[in-house]
C-alpha cells in the first residue's frame, strides 16, 4: 500500500535534510583540516579560506539567517587558530577575512530569503486566481443554468399562444374560406406565416440555449448511423434536388450525447442544402481523420455550393449572422449553434471556403475507448 501524500512528502523533506547536513559536515570538517595543516604544519596562512566560502553559502541557501552561525562558527575557528598557532601575519588580516564570510553569510540568507517570499506571495496569488477562477465558474455556470431555464419559459411563453393562432387560422381559412373575400384569406394566411416564423425563431433560440449544455450522458456512439438518421430525415429534399451524398464506409466511435451530434449534423446539413445554390451537380461529402491530439478525431463536412467570402469566415459562427442576402431562409443561428455544441464537449469547429467552390466544415470529437483501424 502506498503512502498518503503528505506522509511522502514529510519523508522526503526528512531525506533531503538529512543529505543536506551530511555534506556540511564533511564541508567542515574540511575546513577544519586545512586550518590545522597550513596554521600548525606550515605555519602559513596561504588565502586557503576561499575554500570556507563554499560551506557558508550552502547554509545560507538552504538555512537563510539560521545559515550564519556556519559563517560565525569559521571565523572563531579562524580567530582562535590564529591566536593559537601565533602565525606572523596580523590579526586584523584575519578578522577582514572573517568579516568577509559573515557579509557573504548574510548576503546570501537575506537573498534566500527574499527568494522565499517571492515563491510565497507568488503562490498565494496562483490560490486566490485559482479560487477566483473557480468562483467566477460557478457563477457563469449558474447564470448559463438561469439563461437556459429562461429560455425554456421565454420558448414556452411565445409558443402556446402562437400554436393557438395557428389553430383559429386555419379553423377560419377551414370554415370560412370559401365566403371570405380574397384580401381577407391573404391577410389571414400572413398570419399564419408570422406565427410560424416567430415560433421557429423561439425554437431556434432554444436549440441555441440548450446547445452548450449536455442532454443526456456521453457515452459511446456511431457517428456514422448518427449521420445516416440525420441524412434518411431529409432524403425527400435531397433526392428532390439531386444531391449526390457521400459517407464513409466506417467511421470509430465517439464519446459524445448522441443527440447534441444529432444537433450539429442536422445543422450542417441544413446550411450545406440552404447554401447549394443553382449548382447542377450538388455534392455532399463526409469523412473524418485522426486528430493531433491522443484519444480524438476530426471529421468534415464539405459541400460544393455557393461557398463564403475570405473576409466573412471570422463571422460564420456568430449568433444571428447571415452571410448571404436576406431572401435566403433561416435566422443565422445555425452555425453558433453548431459551435456551441462542439464547445460544450470541449472540441473545436472552423471552416475553410472559397466562393463558387463550397465550404468545409471541421470539428473535432472525443474518440471512445477501444481499438479502431486508423
Amino acid at each position: 500500500m502506498s503512502e498518503p501524500p503528505r506522509v511522502e512528502t514529510d519523508n522526503r523533506k526528512r531525506r533531503t535534510a538529512l543529505y543536506r547536513g551530511f555534506l556540511l559536515g564533511l564541508l567542515l570538517a574540511a575546513c577544519l583540516l586545512l586550518v590545522y595543516h597550513f596554521h600548525y604544519q606550515l605555519g602559513s596562512d596561504i588565502l586557503f579560506t576561499h575554500f570556507f566560502y563554499l560551506p557558508v553559502v550552502l547554509a545560507g541557501m538552504w538555512w537563510e539567517y539560521r545559515g550564519l552561525s556556519v559563517a560565525a562558527f569559521l571565523s572563531a575557528v579562524l580567530l582562535l587558530s590564529h591566536v593559537a598557532s601565533r602565525i606572523d601575519v596580523s590579526i586584523w588580516l584575519e578578522a577582514v577575512r572573517c568579516g568577509s564570510l559573515l557579509l557573504v553569510g548574510t548576503v546570501v540568507a537575506e537573498l534566500r530569503r527574499r527568494w522565499r517570499l517571492s515563491e510565497e506571495e507568488t503562490s498565494r496569488y496562483a490560490r486566490d486566481l485559482e479560487r477566483m477562477v473557480e468562483e467566477r465558474t460557478r457563477e457563469l455556470q449558474e447564470k448559463n443554468r438561469e439563461l437556459e431555464a429562461y429560455s425554456y419559459t421565454i420558448s414556452h411563453d411565445i409558443t402556446a399562444p402562437l400554436v393557438v393562432i395557428e389553430g383559429y387560422v386555419d379553423l377560419l381559412l377551414e370554415r370560412k374560406g370559401e365566403v371570405l373575400e380574397e384580401g381577407d384569406r391573404e391577410y389571414l394566411e400572413r398570419i399564419r406565416r408570422s406565427a410560424e416564423r416567430i415560433e421557429y425563431l423561439a425554437r431556434s433560440l432554444l436549440e441555441y440555449a440548450r446547445a452548450g449544455t449536455p442532454a443526456g450522458e456521453a457515452h459511446q456512439v456511431n457517428p456514422r448511423e448518427v449521420l445516416l438518421q440525420v441524412f434518411m430525415e431529409r432524403d425527400a429534399e435531397i433526392a428532390a434536388r439531386g444531391v449526390e451524398v457521400i459517407l464513409p464506409e466506417e467511421m470509430p466511435p465517439v464519446e459524445l450525447d448522441p443527440l447534441r451530434l444529432q444537433q450539429v449534423f442536422s445543422n450542417l446539413l441544413d446550411n450545406s442544402l440552404k447554401f447549394m445554390g443553382e449548382n447542377p451537380h450538388p455534392r455532399i461529402e463526409v469523412g473524418w481523420e485522426p486528430c493531433g491530439e491522443e484519444g480524438w478525431m476530426c471529421i468534415r463536412f464539405a459541400d460544393n455550393g455557393k461557398g463564403i467570402e475570405r473576409d466573412r469566415l471570422k463571422d460564420v459562427f456568430k449568433p444571428f449572422c447571415r452571410l448571404s442576402s436576406s431572401e435566403e431562409p433561416g435566422l443565422g443561428i445555425g452555425l453558433s449553434t453548431v459551435r456551441r455544441a462542439v464547445e460544450g464537449w470541449g472540441g473545436e469547429v472552423w471552416v475553410e471556403s472559397e466562393p463558387g467552390k463550397g465550404a468545409t466544415f471541421f470539428l473535432t470529437a472525443p474518440r471512445a475507448q477501444g481499438n479502431f483501424p486508423v
